[in-house]
């Protein structure tokens, strides 16, 4: 039993340092591995990509013009992603570190995912819908509106309440001061339009001789004659 407890020990101990002999042996040669992450269809670039050592579990992130750079070794399986794009594997073969420098262009392609159609309902059930669209209560739309604003009577109210402006002042004004003008001289009759209203002259008709003519036809025509 004890002879069982030591080997296990000793594999513990021994295991580690083989993997880490394993995963970077001293044969394999290395390369500065640079480039730019593009979109297959337009070569637009895509930045912030991530780059990611697989079997050594190490990586880099491409900036924002889609650049970059990191250390491989032969044999390396790398794998770039991108939210919106297809990841892109890419193996490091002993054609790309025989230089210490190696350049490539990763083509991603766009990875459109399309959903099912998918309809929400603000209700639970249709007796919830029910209820609800009965005790809605609907605001009257603007044709309802504007046509009672335009109430002949409201109209008759707003127009007694509401005061000239100055173009109606100066309207009012002309009118009187072309009344004086014409008639000169006769008689003074004032409007009701409150205090302060000077008198604008009417015609006098005893001296109007269309007003004496007119007066004689209605005699001859018994307009004021009795009528038992």
């Amino acid at each position: 039993m004890v002879r069982i407890i030591r080997l296990i020990l000793l594999l513990m101990m021994v295991s580690p340092a083989l993997w880490a002999q394993e995963q970077t042996p001293n044969d394999r040669k290395a390369v500065q591995l640079s480039g730019l992450t593009l979109s297959d269809d337009s070569l637009d670039v895509i930045p912030y990509v991530t780059v990611l050592v697989k079997n050594r579990y190490k990586g880099t992130i491409s900036d924002g013009r889609g650049f970059f750079s990191l250390v491989a070794l032969e044999g390396d399986s790398l794998l770039f992603s991108s939210v919106g794009f297809r990841a892109y594997p890419l193996m490091v073969t002993a054609a790309m570190v025989k230089d210490p420098l190696y350049s490539v262009l990763i083509p991603m392609e766009r990875d459109t995912m399309r959903l099912p159609e998918a309809i929400i309902y603000p209700w639970p059930t249709r007796e919830a819908f029910r209820q609800e669209f009965m005790a809605l209560q609907l605001k009257d739309d603007a044709q309802t509106i504007a046509a009672r604003n335009l109430e002949a009577d409201l109209m008759r109210q707003l127009a007694g309440a509401m005061n000239m402006d100055a173009s109606e002042n100066q309207k009012l004004y002309m009118q009187r001061v072309i009344a004086q003008t014409y008639y000169a001289g006769g008689q003074q009759a004032f409007f009701p339009s409150g205090p302060g209203m000077n008198g604008v002259p009417i015609p006098n008709s005893l001296m109007n001789p269309l007003a004496w003519a007119e007066f004689i036809k209605a005699i001859r025509r018994g307009d004021f004659k009795r009528k038992d």
